[in-house]
């Protein structure tokens, strides 16, 4: 049986990972986590370590068959991570390291990009980020199988920003149907079909390098928020003007982020509405289609089908109600 620890098993993609391994029969999966904020099912071992710490981690990495780094947070944080994670494993018996990338790593490209496409991190500091934990792992001289998923924008179930946040924004009529606005290709990852490329790239032994992980047939954004609003009751769904558009991301994200900060300051825990950052506005406007070939080949997971997808977001959504 092959023991995989998961980092950043706390949080959205390493909870439903480590939940996952639980059923798959040739692994057993070990939980990394900072503190206690969240509860994974009984039965999973859990090792409390901060990934920034390499003493810590290296201690974590005892009895380790394989790792995957789920880890997200600040710029800092997941390159000293992804830093220690190199030099850990170059000391240790890994046989694998799974390492989870994003498509934001190829900035504002358009048409279909494959993974030898060139690389922007110039106005995104978690594309810079992402861009430099490759970096990185390309930099090392173990003799580890080093996997890197690049995974499209991660929703269903649990997901905080293309999910949750969708879903508050549109129930709130705030976006819908944005037009030439919305027209962008959305390239979507179903939580667990994203679980079941990471699943597939430690039990294949040819999976090795770089791989988009995406929706093969993408639409529009405007088809995923009309259809995500459709299935959760926010209808009629909103026609919403380039003009408000443009005054929710340049007047009222910025109000948004000074509030939050104010609140962070003070013993207050107001729930604040959510913000149509100027990075989703210019993402639903991108021409960009991620290649999924390369993951079909090699890696060969099955995908959810989108109807079923978007159902469970919905489910899940109901929930939060």
């Amino acid at each position: 049986m092959t023991r995989v620890l998961v980092l950043g098993a706390g949080g959205f993609v390493g909870r439903h990972l480590v939940t996952a391994l639980v059923s798959e029969p040739d692994f057993e999966s070990v939980a990394l986590m900072r503190g206690t904020a969240y509860t994974l099912p009984p039965g999973i071992e859990i090792r409390r370590a901060d990934a920034t710490d390499a003493a810590a981690l290296g201690r974590a990495l005892i009895g380790i068959d394989a790792v995957v780094n789920c880890i997200s947070g600040s710029e800092a944080a997941m390159v000293t991570a992804t830093r220690n994670l190199v030099t850990a494993v170059a000391s240790a018996d890994i046989g694998c390291v799974v390492h989870l990338s994003s498509m934001a790593v190829y900035g504002g490209a358009s048409g279909l990009i494959d993974e030898d496409g060139p690389l922007d991190g110039s106005d995104n500091a978690y594309a810079r980020a992402k861009i430099a934990c490759e970096a990185i792992i390309a930099a090392s001289a173990t003799p580890t199988r080093w996997v890197v998923l690049r995974p499209g924008c991660i929703h269903g179930p649990g997901s905080p920003q293309w999910t949750e946040r969708i879903g508050r924004l549109l129930r709130r009529h705030r976006i819908g149907d944005l037009g030439a606005s919305g027209d962008g290709i959305c390239n979507l990852t179903f939580i667990d079909d994203m679980v079941r490329a990471i699943v597939a790239a430690l039990r294949q032994p040819r999976a090795n390098g770089t791989f988009n992980v995406s929706d093969p047939n993408p639409g529009s954004w405007n088809s995923y928020l009309t259809g995500l609003g459709l299935a959760i009751g926010a209808v009629p769904v909103t026609y919403v003007s380039s003009r408000w558009l443009s005054a929710e991301v340049k007047l009222l994200a910025p109000a948004l982020v000074v509030a939050e900060r104010i609140l962070a300051k003070t013993p207050l825990r107001l729930a604040l509405p959510p913000a149509v950052t100027p990075s989703m506005a210019r993402l639903w406007r991108q021409e960009i289609t991620l290649d999924h070939r390369r993951a079909d080949a090699v890696l060969a997971f099955s995908r959810t089908p989108p109807d079923r997808a978007i159902a469970a977001a919905a489910d899940w959504l109901r929930t939060l109600d």
